[in-house]
């Protein structure tokens, strides 16, 4: 893993995706830290098939449909 430092925006790189930490509620209410991808770089697989998912979406189904090639 690559750290950058930047105390006001921490990104670390793992195989294929930059990734960020982000404040997060548990499920007793206490603020935790967890890690989340803020940008894919490489190809993602779903069951070995080439799935790419969308970065950020309005809503559960849009985040997890596929994102269309730039070509569609």
């Amino acid at each position: 893993m690559i750290f950058r430092v930047d105390k006001t925006n921490p990104t670390i790189f793992t195989t294929g995706a930059f990734l960020r930490p982000m404040k997060v509620k548990d499920t007793d209410g206490n603020d935790i830290y967890v890690w989340y991808v803020c940008e894919f770089v490489d190809d993602t697989f779903n069951n070995g098939v080439i799935y790419n998912p969308h970065e950020v979406a309005g809503n559960l189904e849009t985040l997890v449909k596929a994102a269309h090639n730039k070509d569609d």
